[in-house]
């Protein structure tokens, strides 16, 4: 029997024992001791020891390969900063506490050349310890593989070995299967190739490279695009001869890693098919067992999980037997592949369509695999997904036995396509409805907005119509007012004379007249006077009464003259035309010309007796 070094994986273990670093020399780790002869009695006793309180691993929260304690408080993502740098500058750890693991401590780190995230890993180690790593660490180092968590970089210091590897957050395939709550065989096919491809390219590898940990805790997914990728690559192992030392997690060790004859890659074929029954069960791997010990036993023994005989599938049954059988027994990764349950399964894809959906292009497609794609034509009026490839197939287009998946493919696409015309049809008629809805409701506002509008106009009518009459009123109160005034004023101007009777004078007096007034003053008339108040001023000045100003007023209105200025306007033939006396046409013109007239009786005496002379108007 092989000695145990007390390096057996368990990531809730949080002993301070002596732990395995990760990573191993061939020289010195693997080497057999020749006076070993420790019996299965005493490995168990050991196992017992090394794990009193041994529990089934927790489902927590991993970053990159190392399980969080729940109770640990992250850091705040604003208070992040740098705490420390690697030698080369490259790699900048943060204050970031990712998790702590069984073998490693965890930090967020920032890739300052790359600009993304990475995992900053440490180890304690001696410096001896890490000495023997050099070869192995390069060889990790260029381990790249799109199933593969990348390893960066790697140094170390008087007691710390630090490794930076890519960082993955978003869960384990283990916590993934337990949302899913027991995936379809579709998923986990998928899953399978992809760890697969992983472990083809670990065991292909010059050297060898043995992962010794796979387990569902170990493989990360990224939920977005279904990728996997195999992580916690720290215990890894250069294949150079049979390695001897007991390392992993008890539930997924092969028989042989507790044999004193050493194991090869297969131990990570036997822990895949562990990893593919807690995909199909949902149940983690002897379940039934409480401590390391009774594993142990049960594994030595050959005893399968009790969670085995829940498996209903017999194609998924054989391809776990055949994982948990004696190494010499065992698939390779890559002869896993080619089993038949794992066979790529043909998908149709709709490539293009008209308007109508009707007519449409479909492609049969073997992804993953160097199959030719097939494309076809398919009218859904005419066509049937039975008769199309029952075609393909005896034209040998296709391989019979995808008969009725392709089949199955096409009606599932055209109920698809069905559901989404019928989705789209509703869509639309909610949105005509709603575009409708929304066109009455605007036209609604718009007349409302209208009838406000014509309320306001009619109400500015009436306001306009209230304002005009009362400006009507006013201009009447106005000229009324102007009238009264001028009636004020002629009541002055005749009142000095309102002694002297009232004369009729005719034309022919004006050579006679015994009373002739004199224009003593001189006023500038506006063109706008009216003529009203000219003609009774000039009658005034000129001591006539008012009903001779009246008179004149007539006949001036009957030859529509209203102002001063219309009859500033008149030539000379045109006063004769007017119908007023030679006196009143000279006193007006008098007038308007602002002359004063003085008209005085002159008495010419002769031989000492008073003869009257012609009286004569004179013009100062």
């Amino acid at each position: 029997m092989a000695t145990i070094e007390n390096k057996v994986y368990l990531p809730k273990s949080t002993s301070e024992d002596s732990i395995d670093s990760g990573i191993y020399s061939p020289s010195s780790t693997d080497s057999v001791t020749k006076n070993t002869t420790s019996s299965s009695i005493s490995l168990v006793r050991q196992l017992a020891a090394q794990f009193p309180e041994y529990e089934r691993t927790p489902l927590m929260e991993p970053f990159g390969g190392v399980w969080m304690n729940p109770n640990t408080e992250m850091d705040r993502p604003d208070a992040e900063r740098i705490i420390e740098v690697s030698n080369n500058g490259r790699f900048a750890k943060l204050n970031t506490f990712l998790g702590k693991g069984a073998y490693k401590v965890v930090y967020k780190a920032i890739d300052r050349e790359e600009g993304y995230e990475v995992a900053w890993n440490v180890l304690q180690v001696t410096r001896q310890e890490v000495k023997a790593l050099g070869h192995e660490i390069e060889i990790l180092k260029s381990v790249r593989h799109p199933n593969i968590i990348t390893f960066h970089e790697a140094w170390y210091t008087d007691t710390e070995f630090v490794f930076i590897t890519e960082l993955m957050t978003s869960g384990t395939l283990r916590e993934y299967i337990r949302k899913l709550n027991l995936p379809n065989i579709k998923i986990v096919k998928r899953w399978c190739r992809q760890i697969l491809k992983g472990l083809v390219y670990l065991h292909s590898h010059n050297p060898t490279i043995i992962h010794r940990d796979i387990k569902c805790d170990n493989i990360f997914i990224n939920g977005a695009h279904g990728e996997i990728k195999i992580g916690d690559m720290g215990t890894a192992e250069m294949k150079i001869d049979k390695k001897y030392t007991v390392i992993g997690t008890p539930e997924f060790m092969a028989p042989e890693m507790y044999e004193e004859k050493g194991y090869s890659e297969k131990v990570d074929i036997y822990a895949f098919g562990m990893c593919l029954l807690e995909m199909v069960t949902g149940e983690y791997p002897y379940n039934e067992c409480t401590n390391a010990a009774q594993v142990f036993k049960k594994v030595t023994q050959n005893i399968r999980p009790e969670c085995l005989s829940r498996v209903q599938d017999p194609e998924v049954l054989s391809l776990i037997n055949n994982c948990l059988a004696p190494e010499n027994e065992r698939m390779s990764a890559q002869e896993i592949l080619e089993h038949s349950f794992l066979a790529v399964e043909p998908e149709v894809v709709l490539l293009a369509s008209d308007m109508s959906m009707k007519q449409l292009t479909l492609q049969v497609v073997f992804k993953g695999t160097d199959k030719l794609s097939v494309k076809f034509e398919f009218n859904a009026d005419t066509d049937t997904a039975e008769d199309v490839v029952a075609e393909m197939i005896e034209e040998q287009v296709l391989p019979e036995r995808y008969q009725q998946l392709i089949t199955g493919d096409i009606n599932r696409l055209l109920r698809d396509l069905t559901k989404q015309q019928t989705a789209e049809k509703v869509e639309d008629d909610r949105t005509v409805w709603r575009r409708e809805n929304d066109i009455r409701s605007e036209l609604e506002r718009a007349k409302r907005e209208l009838r406000a509008a014509r309320d306001k106009i009619l109400d500015a009518e009436k306001k306009f119509d209230s304002l005009e009459q009362r400006t009507q009123l006013a201009e009447e109160r106005y000229r009324d007012t102007i009238n009264a005034l001028e009636l004020a004023k002629i009541s002055v101007l005749e009142s000095p004379t309102s002694s002297l009777p009232d004369t009729d004078l005719t034309d022919h007096e004006t050579a006679n007249e015994d009373n002739l007034t004199t224009f003593d003053s001189a006023v500038e008339y506006p063109n706008d006077t009216s003529i009203e108040r000219f003609v009774l001023e000039t009658a005034a000045a000129s001591n006539r009464n008012k009903n001779k100003a009246l008179e004149w007023v007539h006949k001036l209105h009957e030859q529509d003259i209203m102002t001063v200025g219309d009859l500033r306007d008149l030539h000379d033939e045109d006063w004769a035309g007017i119908g007023l006396t030679v006196f009143a046409q000279r006193a007006l013109k008098n007038m308007l010309a602002g002359k004063k007239q003085v008209a005085q009786r002159s008495r010419a005496t002769s031989s000492g007796t008073n003869t009257p002379i012609d009286e004569q108007d004179q013009y100062i």
